[in-house]
């Protein structure tokens, strides 16, 4: 058999744990923003993949049988393709740790103020910034960014009611900044996040630190929905 053949046979059989992944795992991560520089990561990822299906099927000089050398190509990239699966498994989340509010956490009831401070537009639930470097590893990789965590010390129907909440943990200078989130999804609860964007490690670490400084014990941790 030709070497170009064999080549293109092994380099096919490399793509099909990359179709496989795709339809799994790594259309989620590329959903959750499509970018092109994601999307030229996942490209060169396919080459990458592509080129290890052929050298292999290229290495194995005596191996004629087009079955054989497909299967071939699929033995590295299938490899490869599991260990970056593995890699990026997340920490797996506590129930009260995503979603919205948990029943009966942290509903605060209405406070009242002598001083008001102006008002500021509430925050909404966002993904993270990405360079592009970081959206060409998201593609490459399949990778998900990890700074999703936000730590939340109270919800309340009313907007007025969170902002009360954020005027109270200013006047208490506890070194503890806090704002107004919007409601995310179908969740009609305004949120009082004292940090966002952290990892679960670090979101962790506030969460133990706020409630030491006399938070509700029940402040929790949110992240994405899956």
């Amino acid at each position: 058999m030709e070497t170009r053949k064999k080549i293109i046979i092994g380099g096919l059989g490399a793509l099909t744990p990359v179709i496989m992944n795709l339809l799994v795992v790594d259309f989620q991560v590329l959903l959750l923003k499509i970018t092109f520089w994601a999307t030229l990561g996942y490209v060169i990822r396919i080459i990458i993949l592509f080129y290890l299906g052929g050298l292999v099927a290229f290495l194995h000089k005596d191996e004629n049988t087009p079955f054989k050398i497909f299967e071939l190509g699929i033995v590295a990239p299938a490899l490869i393709t599991a260990l970056l699966n593995a890699a990026n498994i997340e920490t797996p989340k506590l129930p009260a740790e995503a979603g919205g509010n948990p029943s009966g956490s942290i509903i605060s009831t209405p406070l009242a103020y002598g001083q008001t401070t102006p008002k500021e537009e509430p925050k909404t639930f966002s993904l993270p910034e990405e360079t592009r470097t970081q959206q060409i590893w998201r593609g490459l990789t399949g990778s998900s960014p990890k700074n999703v965590w936000y730590v939340i010390v109270g919800s309340h129907l009313k907007l007025e009611d969170a902002e009360r909440q954020v005027q109270q943990i200013a006047q208490e200078k506890k070194g503890f900044r806090a704002e107004v989130y919007a409601p995310y999804g179908e969740n009609p609860y305004h949120a009082v996040v004292i940090g966002a964007n952290l990892t679960h490690k670090q979101a962790q670490q506030l969460q133990q630190r706020a409630i030491a400084a006399g938070f509700p014990k029940d402040t929790y941790l949110w992240t994405f929905p899956k």
